[in-house]
């Protein structure tokens, strides 16, 4: 994977996937835990680890050290619990899925096929 790859991948889930770690953090560990430049951190970092481990580990063994690096900079930067973390992960998941959901019915967003039945 050339740099050019991974830096427009950062910017894109810098766009897309900070804003919802964001609420999501300010939501379970509150506005002055959840600051968004900590939001923008972990996802920078995260998008590294996921590509570096993609790289030189592989699918299945890089999943579970990416969700581990993830929960681990969500808990370091949040200053919050393993618990915590977990929490913030999946609601920001959630609010990834609705939000994509809601800008497909309105045709901005186009989805993958794996969702193309959902809606």
């Amino acid at each position: 994977m050339d740099i050019t790859t991974i830096i427009t991948q950062i910017i894109g889930e810098l766009i897309i996937s900070a804003p919802a770690l964001w609420l999501a953090g300010r939501w379970r560990v509150g506005a002055e835990r959840a600051k968004f430049t900590d939001a923008l951190w972990i996802t920078a970092v995260g998008v590294v680890v996921s590509v570096a481990t993609n790289e030189f580990v592989g699918a299945g063994i890089g999943s579970i050290i990416q969700l581990v690096v993830y929960l681990y900079l969500v808990q370091k930067y949040y200053e919050t619990d393993w618990v915590n973390a977990a929490v913030i992960a999946v609601v920001t998941v959630v609010i990834l899925f609705v939000a994509t959901i809601v800008l497909a019915m309105v045709g901005i967003a186009i989805l993958g096929p794996g969702l193309a039945g959902l809606v």
